[in-house]
């Protein structure tokens, strides 16, 4: 007979168990650790004078260990007469207190509240082999039986696997009974696993159910912990416990699928913490180098290392897109390469304390035959510094914030993220430290520098414009484009639009944005304020669309696609100046929606051109209404923003720099008028 049933309901049979002891013999059989592993858990929740109920004993040692030192009184039951017999005569002489009966869980003869813990290691998992309502069933009487046979104040301890439909059958009966429950994650017995078979197992967890009596209106207490060391964190909700095992259950699936092989350019992402349900502290990418050398298994990895990166630079073009950390890979040598970047809502003290945190983790996707140590990679050698100034939860743009954090060169950023794409910059201003007169310290936002490569170039294409004096921009953010047009051309009236009115609140209040003659704030559905500038005849030498998809299932981050439809692209045509210039921001993967889109404005407009940013997604889009020569204009806006860069002594930017320039044009289509 081999070990393992046939069929996963034969764990639940006597038949199956018999053979089982019989063919094994007197040689112990543990599921999911041994004391040593188990026993920071047990103690701190089985005391030594406590009346302990082992349902499922098997041959393990468990109970042995306990009793040596200092749990006497320990009943253990099993529904094989085979495992009961051996078990006493292993023990009869050096464990006389020790009681072994042959019994059924699911009827025990037990009077009732007759324990004060019932022990259970791996016979739940056993009993609830699949779903099937018979099984169900079975295992209601079990749960029933416990209750029964449970003191108030009694604890039922499970050891288990935890697979889906056990975890919410705990949940929803004990829930239900009004018992408090809690979830402790065992380390040390999955470390065990791990050194003798070399491969992640599957996570194991304690589940400490304790019994009391329901009252009316009370609710149950649910607990997660992660470690015995650890304070368990409330849980309100028992859908976030789900969710918690499932992901430690997926990571050490695919953790052990990456210990046994690779595959070239491969990327999987995953979100990891330590003791906090709530909040992971570390996004980490697991990035596997695109040219590995493939062998008769497929590619394989023969060096690994971590990269951290601090706070605050996640959004850069290195660690924030899959082709950034593709090219870190390469730069770091290595065929393997985990990409570790820092949350916010978390404290990081130094690099330190990050390295001890994540050492176990990063090693779980180590391969199994990486002999070297794993080398932490960073920049700069600390954590960085992101400090928050404020946070909100618009009815529009959902929960956002605005946070600082230290770039290259020792400067300070101030950014505006929305937490539905937590790393991308909705908008970015430099802050500055300055002096009153009277020597205090004062923080102000500089307006006069353009933080986002791709707003230079959406300026670049206002300027080209000849004496622009009507500019429309939808889409506000933080305001920085808005602000920065107001600098560079005094003469010009800026018309904003946004659809979320916290948003003004946030760009006057924290971006330095000013609203006056010159900067004109409406708020205003961008597509409906189209609809009614055509109507009343309006003209606008620019117009430029910098508003971001909160959709991010279509395929485009900017703009939503009701900004692109044939419809829209005419009305912008139509308050647009002969001579003007329609300027799109269009951010997507997706090359084939990128070309379609191309195909829909050249529908509407005789010229298009663009710009793709090497270190973004943004491609800038220019439209023009007749028939223009794009490299021309183009080099002659790059030359006038030149001029005013210099005249104003603002910031150089990459737009001015002919040759940066014509390296990153893409398109020049003409369309025959």
């Amino acid at each position: 007979m081999d070990l393992l049933p046939s069929k996963s309901f034969e764990f639940s049979t006597t038949d199956y168990w018999e053979a089982f002891f019989k063919l094994r013999g007197s040689k112990s059989f543990e599921w999911y650790g041994e004391y040593p592993e188990l026993s920071s858990h047990l103690h701190k929740y089985m005391k030594p004078k406590e009346t302990i109920l082992v349902v499922g004993c098997g041959n393990s040692k468990l109970s042995a260990d306990l009793y040596d030192v200092g749990y006497r009184n320990i009943t253990n039951i099993d529904i094989s007469k085979t495992v009961i017999k051996q078990m006493k005569s292993l023990h009869s002489e050096t464990r006389p207190d020790m009681i072994f009966d042959e019994m059924d869980a699911l009827n025990m003869s037990f009077g009732n509240e007759n324990f004060n813990v019932v022990f259970d290691k791996g016979t739940l998992d056993a009993l609830f082999s699949d779903d099937k309502p018979e099984t169900r069933e079975r295992v209601n009487k079990f749960i029933n039986e416990i209750d029964r046979v449970l003191r108030v104040g009694g604890r039922y301890i499970v050891v288990s696997l935890l697979q889906q439909h056990i975890l919410k059958f705990l949940l929803d009966s004990f829930i239900d009974k009004g018992w408090m429950i809690r979830v402790c994650r065992c380390f040390d017995a999955e470390d065990k696993t791990f050194k003798e078979q070399g491969v992640k197992p599957l996570p194991v967890f304690i589940v400490v159910c304790t019994k009391f009596k329901k009252l009316p209106n009370s609710r149950s207490i649910i607990e997660f912990s992660n470690t015995p060391d650890v304070l368990a964190a409330r849980v309100d909700d028992p859908n976030k416990i789900l969710n918690t095992v499932l992901d430690a259950q997926q990571m050490a699936i695919v953790c052990a699928g990456l210990q046994r092989s690779s595959s070239a350019g491969r990327e999987i992402i995953f979100e990891v913490g330590k003791g906090d349900i709530a909040s992971a502290r570390y996004t980490v990418y697991i990035v596997d180098k695109i040219n590995l050398i493939p062998k008769t298994s497929g590619a394989i990895v023969q060096s690994y290392a971590a990269f951290i990166v601090p706070q605050g630079r996640e959004t850069e073009w290195a660690f924030g897109c899959p082709e950034g950390r593709q090219y870190l890979v390469n730069e770091a040598n290595v065929d393997r390469l985990a990409v570790i970047t820092l949350n916010r809502g978390h404290v990081f003290t130094s690099m330190d304390e990050v390295k001890d945190e994540l050492s176990s983790i990063v090693s779980d996707f180590a391969p199994v035959n990486l002999k070297s140590k794993i080398a932490f990679l960073s920049m700069g050698g600390d954590v960085g510094v992101r400090k928050e100034i404020c946070h909100g939860d618009s009815e529009i743009s959902g929960k956002y914030v605005v946070e600082e954090v230290q770039v290259d060169g020792g400067g300070t950023m101030r950014r505006l993220y929305f937490l539905s794409a937590k790393n991308i910059i909705q908008s970015e201003a430099k802050v500055r430290v300055v002096k009153t007169r009277r020597g205090h310290e004062r923080v102000i936002v500089d307006t006069t520098s353009l933080c986002c490569t791709h707003h230079s170039f959406m300026v670049m294409g206002v300027i080209a414009v000849q004496k622009p004096s009507q500019v429309l921009v939808i889409g506000l953010g933080g305001g920085s484009l808005c602000s920065y047009l107001r600098k560079v051309l005094p003469k010009t009236v800026v018309t904003a639009v946004e659809l979320d009115p916290e948003m003004k609140e946030v760009a006057t209040k924290y971006f330095g944005l000013i609203e006056d003659k010159q900067l004109l704030i409406y708020i205003q559905d961008g597509l409906e304020f189209i609809r009614d500038a055509s109507k009343e005849g309006k003209q606008y030498d620019a117009i430029m669309f910098d508003v971001d998809n909160k959709d991010i299932i279509t395929g485009l981050s900017c703009p939503p696609p009701s900004f692109l439809e044939p419809e829209i692209l005419k009305l912008v045509n139509s308050i647009l100046n002969p001579n003007g210039v329609f300027i799109l921001n269009l951010v997507t993967r997706d090359l084939k929606l990128s070309l379609d889109i191309r195909k829909r404005l050249l529908d509407v407009f005789s010229t298009i051109g663009s710009f793709k940013l090497d270190d973004d997604l943004n491609e800038i889009i220019y439209c023009f209404p007749n028939k223009t020569d794009f490299s021309t204009v183009m080099m002659e806006g790059s030359s006038k923003f030149k001029d005013i860069v210099k005249q104003k002594k603002l910031e150089s930017v990459d737009c001015i720099e002919v040759t940066k320039l014509m390296g990153l044009l893409r398109v020049d289509v003409e369309k025959d008028v």
